[in-house]
């Protein structure tokens, strides 16, 4: 068996740290769990930013990196600006000028967009596109497609979104009839299915799951100091929510839901709002939100992105996780949470839902009152928190990488095998 991969999105992330969240650290896993499992030949693709990807791939595997499937002579233009980036590291200066001028250079010569030839590839071949559109000469070859779908949201809620968000509309529009889906949840599938009329029998829903690695009960309580003082967090209890900032995360609502709490006194005086993420779209609505009280805005603190080594002391130093999200096609912070012992209150929404089952606290992501009394409940009570804190591990243990990616390898085998 021999399984492409698109692994473009860990090439963008490598470069880009802040776009190392989501779908980046679902690729990731899946590159390296398929890597471990020896369940046939794994080969790379990258439609998009071949350069970084293979740079990606290099750095992660060394001489163990798969090989790309892209064509010989791109791969070769990709080597060649690697070596002159190779001094530098991804972030510097010099790095930004070299990729700026190789990206300008593609562009005016057309070459925007990788090129493969579909005849050289390999028999017993499954592509599997793991966020963008199956490529047009990958398409011509009629080769086993898998297309990786992670929500509907832009095309539900097109509100929630910049103009330019078109990716999952682009998927749509070219996704063979033939092809088999994959969705991070039930709640996606059936999303999927209803919109577009799928054969839900090509379907497949496979969860996902937070890295133990990663995510963890964080028992060194020195570590978690130096990582809340580097943050600017102090010592005083805090409520923690990661996402980012943006209409659909319901940050605003979390903001005035906590600004009740403080107005009416009914938290202790000390309690701090924590609120980890980049900026979004329409940042400035909940900046806005974030001023309208002095008291309020003096016990909210806006870290910004978060270096994966620094989360769990991040987490486990937290009274409790708030995430009031609006819509979710899996809802991976709630997990990750849960796995480092950590309370959570979330919305009563189906994705997530079939992340926490029991778990954790679910309210409605419009009601400001369960959500203020939500917690209430957990920000007074150790008792509570400690309960919550052992059903969210056994949760928690329920999902990991490893049966993400044995489904996946059934799925590839079961399509070949067809």
């Amino acid at each position: 068996m021999n399984i492409i991969l698109d692994a473009s999105p860990l090439g963008i992330g490598f470069y880009h740290r802040q776009a190392r969240t989501g779908i980046s650290r679902v690729v990731e896993q899946l590159v390296a769990g398929l890597q471990r499992a020896d369940a046939g030949t794994l080969m790379l693709a990258a439609p998009t930013h071949l350069a970084e990807t293979m740079r990606y791939a290099k750095t992660a595997f060394g001489d163990k990196a798969p090989a790309f499937v892209n064509a010989s002579g791109e791969q070769a233009v990709a080597r060649f600006e690697n070596g002159l980036l190779a001094p530098f590291s991804p972030e510097s200066k010099p790095s930004k000028a070299v990729r700026e001028i190789a990206y300008r250079t593609r562009r005016a010569l057309g070459r925007e967009k990788s090129r493969f030839n579909a005849a050289g590839l390999p028999a017993d071949s499954v592509y599997h596109a793991t966020f963008f559109p199956v490529p047009d000469g990958l398409r011509q070859r009629r080769l086993p497609m898998v297309q990786s779908i992670y929500d509907m949201i832009p095309i539900l809620h097109p509100e929630w979104f910049t103009a330019g968000e078109q990716t999952v509309k682009q998927v749509l529009d070219t996704l063979s009839p033939d092809a088999w889906v994959t969705t991070i949840s039930q709640a996606t599938k059936d999303d999927f299915c209803a919109y577009t009329g799928f054969n839900p029998a090509q379907v497949v829903p496979i969860l996902l799951a937070a890295s133990p690695s990663l995510f963890y009960p964080s028992v060194d309580e020195a570590r978690n100091r130096t990582v809340r003082q580097k943050l600017g967090i102090g010592d005083e209890p805090y409520l923690l929510s990661l996402a980012t900032l943006e209409p659909r995360k319901n940050i605003a609502h979390l903001i005035r839901s906590f600004g009740q709490l403080v107005d009416g006194g009914d938290l202790p005086a000390d309690v701090r709002l924590v609120l980890v993420g980049t900026k979004g779209w329409k940042f400035n609505d909940i900046m806005a939100e974030a001023s309208k009280n002095p008291a309020l805005a003096a016990r909210l603190i806006f870290t910004g992105f978060v270096q994966d080594e620094d989360l769990a002391p991040l987490y486990s130093g937290a009274t409790a996780f708030v995430y009031p999200s609006l819509y979710e096609g899996f809802g991976l912070p709630p997990l990750e949470a849960m796995q480092c012992g950590l309370p959570v209150i979330t919305s009563d929404i189906p994705a997530i839902t079939e992340v926490v089952g029991e778990a954790a606290i679910r309210v409605s992501p419009t009601d400001t009152d369960a959500l203020c009394q939500a917690i209430l409940t957990v920000a007074t009570s150790q008792s509570v928190r400690n309960e919550m804190a052992t059903k969210g591990l056994k949760q928690a243990s329920l999902f990991s990488w490893d049966k993400f990616t044995a489904e996946h390898v059934a799925l590839y085998t079961g399509i070949l095998a067809t």
